[in-house]
């Protein structure tokens, strides 16, 4: 071949060559890409793998501690499967190795029988079951049951807290809980509970009987002023009427003997109608006939004190009643008179104040089988409150409205200050006395309290806040009846006593 055509066919080849040459680099390149994919993928799944063995790894170290936590776990899926159970959780909730889901297990009684609600008392049904409830979406949140098995009488109580689970669409897949114990919180709670109540109550007692306390020594305290009273009034009047019976018994002879000398005298002047002149001075001195006409007359008014004084001395013992400890049948106006007699001075006129108009209106009533002395005392209390009131109303001159027609008691005027007094039979063994005053009214607010200890509405100093409490109780307690207040508008206060007429055996 000559030089021209070897030179021809090598500008023919080259380019064949170079092409050959650049697909070869090309499949290389493309070769190594390839290759380098490729040993990203593996690199990614082995690091894939090495994350699932070390989730694996963690999920064996998971229900290791959660078997051992010393709390119950239940972890369901969405048709109620048992996908987890710890030791605890099957030893508290009474779930065997044969159950393998909520079904079985609450087939075989688990829920009804031996779970109930946090008043230990309702049993708690399947729908009420924490567990149920999560795996229906809701959120429990330390919710209280009562396991109580039959083997166990006391039972145990265990804290829940359960959430749904859910995957990554938020569908749910089943639900999780975890029961905690807290039977000893529990138990000290109520042993708490007890105590606190039992503290309570003894509190309650104490205070009862410091209250019971005090009304004892107020009716201690009122009693024995009663009773010094009393000893005071029937030690005065016993030595009143030692010389009042001594002028009473002697005004009769004197009045027998005066009589006498003035007969002797009517005899001289008949026998003497003109006596000497030393005797005719004397006798115009004397003045003789007023002396005659006079003295009948005061013999005649020192009676009548003597006797004024002997009714007094008798009212005084009378109120009093020192010598009367049980029970005896009574007059029990000659009781309200003779406490009308003690307050007789309070009834007078007082400067501008008028006179306390006292009108009775006595019924027919047989004798009443009380405490005489101790009636009185009530009968002395109630009177002095209306007098108190009636002179309360008089220093503040306040105006009194007339009666309604249709009240029990006489119509008054403005500038009248009355107290009436009135006793009826209401039934065959019960009498009732009202004392009534025509001053102000009571408020209600007031009138609930009147008959409490202590309670009083007069100013300092003025008022012990037990004259009432003391009736009260001798009127409902020692005798077994009724005291009342009744007090509407315009129409003053009235104080009603009932009592029976004859008290049951076991009083007397």
């Amino acid at each position: 071949m000559s030089a021209d055509n070897l030179a021809v066919n090598e500008r023919t080849v080259n380019p064949e060559v170079e092409q050959l040459k650049a697909q070869v680099s090309a499949l290389k390149e493309l070769l190594e890409v390839y290759e380098q994919e490729t040993l990203d993928k593996s690199r990614h799944l082995e690091k894939a793998l090495k994350q699932l063995a070390y989730s694996e790894d963690a999920l064996r170290v998971l229900k290791s501690i959660l078997g051992s936590m010393g709390d119950g776990v239940v972890v369901v899926d969405e048709t109620g499967k048992f996908l987890f159970l710890n030791p605890d959780a099957q030893q508290v909730l009474g779930i065997a190795p044969t159950h393998t889901s909520l079904q079985d297990w609450t087939e075989a009684g688990g829920v009804s029988q031996a779970i109930y609600l946090a008043d230990a008392k309702t049993p708690c049904s399947i729908e009420e079951f924490p567990l149920l409830q999560a795996m229906g979406g809701k959120r429990i949140d330390r919710a209280e049951i009562l396991v109580h098995p039959a083997h166990d009488p006391d039972g145990t109580w265990l804290s829940v807290t359960a959430r749904s689970l859910k995957d990554d669409y938020d569908n749910q897949k089943g639900a999780v809980a975890v029961f905690h114990d807290i039977t000893s919180l529990k138990l000290t709670e109520t042993a708490l509970r007890t105590s606190e109540a039992q503290s309570r109550q003894q509190a309650e007692t104490l205070t009862q009987t410091l209250i019971e306390l005090g009304k004892t020594q107020a009716q201690l305290v009122q009693t024995e002023k009663m009773s010094s009273l009393g000893q005071l009034v029937a030690g005065v009047a016993h030595e009143i009427n030692n010389p009042v019976n001594f002028i009473y018994g002697n005004i009769f002879p004197a009045e027998g003997y005066i009589r006498d000398l003035f007969r002797l005298l009517h005899l001289y002047q008949q026998h003497y109608p003109v006596p000497a002149p030393e005797i005719q001075a004397e006798i115009e001195t004397a003045e003789l006939e007023f002396v005659q006409r006079d003295l009948l007359d005061l013999l005649r008014s020192l009676k009548m004190g003597a006797e004024r004084i002997r009714q007094i001395v008798l009212s005084l013992r009378n109120f009093s009643r020192l010598d009367e400890a049980a029970m005896k049948p009574v007059n029990i106006h000659e009781g309200i008179d003779n406490t009308l007699l003690i307050l007789q001075n309070r009834l007078k006129a007082k400067g501008s104040q008028p006179d306390i108009e006292v009108i009775k209106q006595y019924g027919d009533l047989p004798l009443v089988e009380c405490y005489a002395g101790q009636l009185n005392q009530v009968f002395m209390n109630v009177l002095s409150n209306a007098i108190d009131a009636l002179e309360e109303n008089s220093e503040c001159g306040m105006e009194r409205v007339e009666r309604s027609p249709r009240s029990p008691y006489p119509v008054s005027h403005a500038s009248n200050l009355l107290i009436t007094i009135r006793t009826e039979q209401i039934a065959p063994n019960q009498v009732a006395i009202s004392i009534h005053n025509n001053g102000d009214s009571i408020d209600e607010s007031l009138r609930d309290r009147l008959f409490d200890p202590f309670f009083t509405t007069k100013p300092v100093g003025q008022g012990t806040g037990l004259g009432l409490y003391i009736s009260y109780q001798i009127v409902t307690d020692t005798h077994g009846g009724r005291l009342k207040c009744c007090s509407l508008p315009g129409q003053g206060v009235e104080f009603r006593i009932e009592i029976p007429i004859c008290q049951p055996a076991t009083t007397k």
